[in-house]
């Protein structure tokens, strides 16, 4: 016999009641003269939670509630085989530390690894006219917040841009699809102008005025419109972009509220000016230029070359005016901060040992004359 509580359906008002079993029949009596009978499969027997009140539903909507969790068990055995474990985990600190621990480690694996292998395979699954959609107009947003008319001369623009689409673009032989654009831009931050190239995942590359003034060889400038190039045929820009649909709909599930999504998400611009490739990312293309470089007789060394004096050029602007005068050392405190603000940015694009070591090691085989280098570059 087991004690409770019977509540009629959609009231709160409860009374007292027993509930007995005999094999897979049950009878249900009320303190107030109503009773039930019949087969146990025509209730519903809510899951064990520790010792939290069980609620059992009755065919016409009614509930019967008790505390008894012990009986309910062993009453309704065979219906309550796959709560068993959750319950055991529940009742139990040790299981409930560890269930804990395994969750939180599943979660990282989940964020770690799965969302960019998924978001891979989904960036890769999805037209080409994917890309073109979600750069649809991210050019007019940099225009309007970032960048500013090009100084670059006419000539000199044409120059690079034959030269691209005659030696460079026909290197690329992944996805015939992928139109190649070069468009220049000026890019500064106070009186500080930035260096960079960036691409969009429709093809469209972006150089700076300052990065075509630190390229000292054409072999340095078409080491990084490959690396570039590889972003875009390795379908980067889109991976981050679905990864962080993911994260957003997980960080929405886990909060229960939708409406920070709006603040998360801005724009494709936003997030190529604001976000760094990841280091898989950057590796995948790094060899992708040094490969291709390769075939094309460029020395990969170029590449370190141009990234060592990128990265020298923004060091030496944030150590330059050491001997300010005192009533302008406000001033030249937010300088200094946006400059290594744009320092962490360039870190996207990062000059490492590593990095360097790698080019050189395709530097010796293309020395050697060869045309293709087995050196792989961890993560």
């Amino acid at each position: 016999m087991i004690e409770g509580k019977w509540y009629a359906e959609g009231s709160a008002a409860s009374h007292a009641a027993r509930l007995s079993v005999h094999g897979n029949e049950y009878k249900l009596e009320v303190e107030n003269g109503t009773s039930y009978e019949g087969a146990l499969r025509e209730l519903h027997v809510g899951n064990r939670l520790g010792n939290v009140e069980r609620k059992i539903i009755l065919a016409d909507g009614s509930l019967f509630a008790t505390r008894n969790n012990d009986a309910v068990d062993i009453a309704f055995k065979n219906q309550l085989k796959t709560n068993r474990l959750i319950h055991t985990l529940e009742s139990k600190y040790r299981w409930v530390f560890i269930a804990l621990i395994v969750t939180v480690l599943t979660a990282f694996a989940f964020f770690k690894w799965g969302v960019p292998w998924t978001s891979k395979k989904i960036a890769h699954a999805l037209p080409e006219k994917t890309n073109q959609v979600i750069a649809a107009n991210t050019l007019d947003f940099l225009d309007d917040y970032m960048f500013k008319k090009t100084t670059v001369s006419t000539d000199k623009m044409e120059k690079i841009r034959k030269h691209f689409h005659a030696k460079i673009v026909p290197l690329s032989t992944e996805n015939k699809e992928i139109v190649y654009k070069l468009h220049f831009r000026s890019w500064s931050d106070g009186n500080l102008s930035i260096p960079n190239a960036l691409a969009l995942p429709s093809g469209d590359i972006i150089l700076t005025d300052k990065f075509v003034e630190l390229c000292e060889s054409q072999d340095e400038m078409d080491s990084v419109l490959l690396h570039e190039m590889g972003h875009v045929v390795h379908r980067h820009t889109l991976e981050m972009v679905i990864e962080g649909t993911f994260v957003s709909v997980a960080v929405m599930l886990i909060v229960g509220d939708s409406n920070g999504l709006v603040d998360m998400g801005v724009g494709l611009g936003s997030l190529l000016v604001s976000s760094s490739y990841s280091r898989g990312h950057e590796s995948e293309a790094d060899m992708y230029a040094f490969k291709h470089m390769l075939t094309a007789h460029i020395d990969p060394v170029s590449f370190s070359h141009i990234m060592n004096r990128m990265t020298k050029y923004m060091a030496g602007q944030t150590s330059s005016k050491k001997k300010e005068s005192k009533e302008n050392k406000e001033q030249h405190k937010e300088v200094k901060e946006s400059k290594g603000s744009l320092l962490d940015y360039l870190s996207s694009h990062p000059n490492t040992k590593k990095r360097v070591d790698i080019a050189k090691q395709f530097s010796e085989c293309y020395k050697k004359g060869l045309r293709t280098c087995d050196i792989k570059m961890s993560e």
